[in-house]
């Protein structure tokens, strides 16, 4: 087994094809299923299985996969710590953002990057917290911004803020819109028609969560993938929605939705920036971490953020569920 095997197995099963992961790998298809051919032989047991729809795992190639994502993220690790013996911050650093920030912060954290350290390639990903938590997790992101309220020993964090969420509804074409101060219950909102997320995701988790713990039935309209359309739906009157203020900030600011805290109970999450524990951050990780939080802290007093700010720069504990 060597490094290269392990590298055209990772791609393989991220990719889901054998087609897809050759043209990504610029290497020809036979010679990519030889090699994964020598590999199995090696090993002794079947490692990917072969299906209409692609390519995926045996339960020994996830094990495998596990193991080979942990190297080669030692492996760059340690190319990243020689790089530093140059004293110039260089190498990838991936970053993961949830769709509520993605927008806000991706933009200004790549042109800072381009104007102040040209030798940092940055990879900005967007993905739901739960997803964006498994990332951190296994190394294949290097920082992630996570909100959510189930605590976790996996990674280290740096806690920045408290966040409310909001109930959204259409602008009114007549008559005095609803102020972002006013508030509403829940047991108002479980009567109302909501568009939502689908169960894996946080809001909804933490409305089903409040729902059994209260009585109160939730009214759900329609369920979808897109926070877009989530957004799309309360902007029509089509449905109401439950949301962070930054996913509802540029709309709020058009017209297009009023916006009310819940309240009794209220519904806050905590949001953080995460990392893996499994190696310490190198400087180009750092450089990028501290340009994440002056971001965050900036659109904070920007208004695009709403909520309690909580840390300034001592790391903390947080809680990380799908957002």
């Amino acid at each position: 087994m060597n490094l290269r095997q392990l590298k055209y197995f990772i791609s393989i099963v991220e990719q889901g094809s054998f087609l897809k992961a050759a043209k990504v790998l610029c290497i020809a298809q036979p010679a990519l299923s030889q090699h994964i051919a020598n590999l199995e032989d090696e090993l002794g047991t079947q490692l990917l299985i072969r299906t209409p729809r692609g390519v995926t795992a045996t339960p020994a190639g996830e094990v495998l996969y596990q193991h080979a994502q942990k190297i080669s993220s030692q492996l760059k690790q340690a190319q990243d710590d020689v790089r530093l013996e140059a004293n110039s911050p260089k190498g990838d650093v991936a970053v993961v953002l949830p769709p509520m920030l993605s927008i806000h912060i991706a933009p200004r954290l790549v042109k800072l990057v381009d104007e102040q350290y040209p030798d940092i390639q940055l990879r900005a990903m967007e993905a739901r917290s739960l997803k964006s938590l498994a990332m951190v997790e296994s190394s294949r992101a290097d920082l992630g911004v996570i909100a959510g309220s189930t605590p976790s020993k996996t990674v280290n964090t740096q806690l920045l803020y408290e966040e409310p969420l909001y109930f959204v509804e259409q602008y009114p074409s007549e008559g005095q819109p609803k102020d972002i101060d006013d508030a509403i219950s829940f047991r108002e909102v479980s009567k109302k028609p909501l568009a939502v997320s689908q169960k894996s995701h946080a809001v909804r988790a933490m409305l089903e969560d409040l729902s059994a713990k209260k009585d109160l039935p939730l009214n759900i309209k329609l369920e979808t993938e897109s926070t877009r359309l989530i957004m799309s739906f309360a902007a029509s009157g089509v449905a109401n929605a439950v949301m962070p203020w930054p996913s509802i900030y540029n709309i709020w600011e058009q017209k297009k939705i009023t916006a009310r805290k819940i309240t009794r109970p209220d519904m806050v999450r905590q949001v953080c920036i995460a990392w893996p524990k499994n190696y310490p951050l190198n400087t180009a990780s750092i450089i990028v971490k501290d340009m994440i939080f002056k971001i965050i802290r900036d659109l904070y007093e920007e208004g695009v953020i709403a909520g309690q700010w909580l840390s300034e720069d001592q790391p903390e504990d947080c809680d990380a569920i799908d957002q």
